[in-house]
């Protein structure tokens, strides 16, 4: 049906005098478990599906429309003809897209069970497992474990030839506690794949919950908070990717550096008079690479939401500024061949905008191999873990975050707990002191928090690396 609905819109569009036609049939289904303090929470799916019309017209102006009803497609196609004939009278300049090859593939993410097809009391009960054993200890006031599952699936085709269909499958699990004593802290261990059920058992709800509730108590009975000053500085690899993800992810969409996109903390200190200038943005062993083409990662494709080919780049090579996440448009605006392939959308009413995937550090092969062999090196730091809160400024030079745990690092090994925990540094001095990374990679998946545009969009991404050490980084309680 998708296909005939895209060759149905495309014939529609060769009436009108258009240079480009783009269709996109989405469809989402997901299901979202909890249970909250011995109590089922939330346990439903969901399923949400549309078409959307996108036509560049011959003065180069877009119209984009969309539908949920499939029943009227030359009026859709119609809409969006007339909306580019609007956008013309206002355009600042023409629309011009890099050249890019045609395509015609179907792609579906490897999966080993469906975990759609688990039944819902065998989910459950591994969430009131988690849930029991996170409420052992009366200190504990709020105890959530969760279950989430999604499929998408994207049908897409344009006027150039280019045909693809694409279907992803998502996995995610988390557990939660919140202890009260003297304070009240929060700590939370989750994950997110693109993988099936499997990604479920590999998480193992029984040992992240008896680890969680561990480190929530011993935030309340046992943990000092930080002191103010400089110190070494350790990120688990969810803080390590929520640093990338704010400090280098969103400034190098090149729509933002660009001024097109401004939401959600501004723009970027990027601009574009610093590309192909040998920008120094970090160390030499900073190398930020993004690469959608890796199986199983949250932010994998195969092809993004143009019909570009996914690929591996650098963001940060050796410590220089190489490149920016675009489309087909931003890239040809800097007089790029082709896109790099970061065009995606998060629902079929939302037009495409370049967005970030799977942005890593990658790792040092001659660095210490696993985490004990890292906090081996380091006589005296700190290593920190899970989001608490975090702020950056509008160009996304001078940022904050806070974590809900960290732990000081003595001879080499992790010591006590510290709470209220928050770093703070301006980007490039931050990236400057990077001076060890380790040999083994380890990369988080962050749900559906990462928001852009207007209307916002949220979208799956993962980031991580290599662990890493920083110094000198002003820290103090938060």
């Amino acid at each position: 049906m998708e296909y005939d609905l895209m060759e149905k819109a495309l014939k529609e569009a060769e009436k009108y005098d258009v240079s480009l036609a783009e269709v996109r049939v989405f469809s989402v289904m997901d299901e979202n478990l909890a249970v909250r303090n011995g109590q089922i929470e939330q346990a439903g799916k969901g399923f949400n599906q549309g078409i959307n019309i996108s036509i560049i017209n011959k003065d180069g102006a877009r119209g984009f429309a969309m539908s949920a009803n499939y029943d009227n497609i030359p009026n859709l196609v119609e809409t969006a003809y007339k909306v580019s004939n609007a956008s013309a009278k206002k355009m600042r300049k023409k629309i011009e897209l890099t050249n890019e090859p045609v395509i015609v593939d179907e792609y579906r993410t490897e999966f080993k069970k469906n975990p759609f097809d688990v039944d819902i009391n065998d989910k459950l009960e591994l969430l009131k497992l988690s849930d029991s054993i996170l409420r052992e200890d009366a200190l504990v006031k709020v105890a959530q474990s969760r279950f989430e599952a999604r499929k998408v699936k994207l049908h897409f085709a344009n006027s150039e030839g280019t045909k693809i269909l694409q279907e992803q499958i998502y996995t995610g699990t988390a557990v939660e506690a919140t202890a009260s004593k003297m304070d009240t802290h929060t700590r939370e261990h989750h994950g997110y794949e693109m993988r099936g059920f499997e990604f479920v058992e590999d998480f193992n709800y029984e040992e992240s919950a008896k680890r969680i509730a561990t480190e929530v108590l011993s935030l309340v009975n046992d943990a000092e908070n930080a002191e103010k000053g400089k110190a070494t500085l350790v990120l688990d690899p969810y803080m390590l990717g929520l640093t990338i993800h704010e400090s280098t992810g969103h400034p190098t969409e090149l729509d933002r550096a660009m001024g097109f996109e401004a939401d959600f903390a501004g723009t970027s200190f990027l601009t574009t008079d610093l590309l192909d200038r040998e920008f120094k943005y970090g160390s030499e062993l900073v190398n930020l690479v993004c690469d959608p083409t890796i199986p199983g990662n949250l932010g994998h494709y195969k092809y993004d939401d143009e019909g570009v080919a996914a690929k591996k780049f650098n963001i940060i090579e050796n410590g220089i500024f190489k490149n920016y996440m675009t489309d087909r448009e931003t890239a040809k605006d800097i007089g790029m061949d082709h896109s790099w392939g970061n065009s995606r959308m998060s629902l079929y009413d939302r037009i495409p905008i370049v967005r970030m995937s799977h942005l890593y550090l990658e790792p040092d092969k001659s660095g210490p191999k696993g985490f004990e062999d890292f906090i081996a090196e380091i006589p005296d730091g700190i290593y920190a873990s899970g989001w608490k809160s975090h702020s950056i400024d509008d160009k996304r030079m001078n940022f904050q975050f806070s974590t809900q745990i960290a732990w000081k690092i003595e001879n080499g090994e992790l010591s006590k707990p510290i709470k209220n925990f928050t770093y703070n540094d301006a980007t490039p001095r931050f990236w400057g002191s990077l001076d060890m990374v380790g040999s083994t990679m380890h990369i988080d998946g962050h749900g559906p928090v990462c928001g852009k545009g207007v209307p916002m969009q949220a979208i799956w991404i993962s980031h991580g690396g290599g662990y890493a050490r920083f110094n000198e980084v002003n820290v103090f309680a938060g």
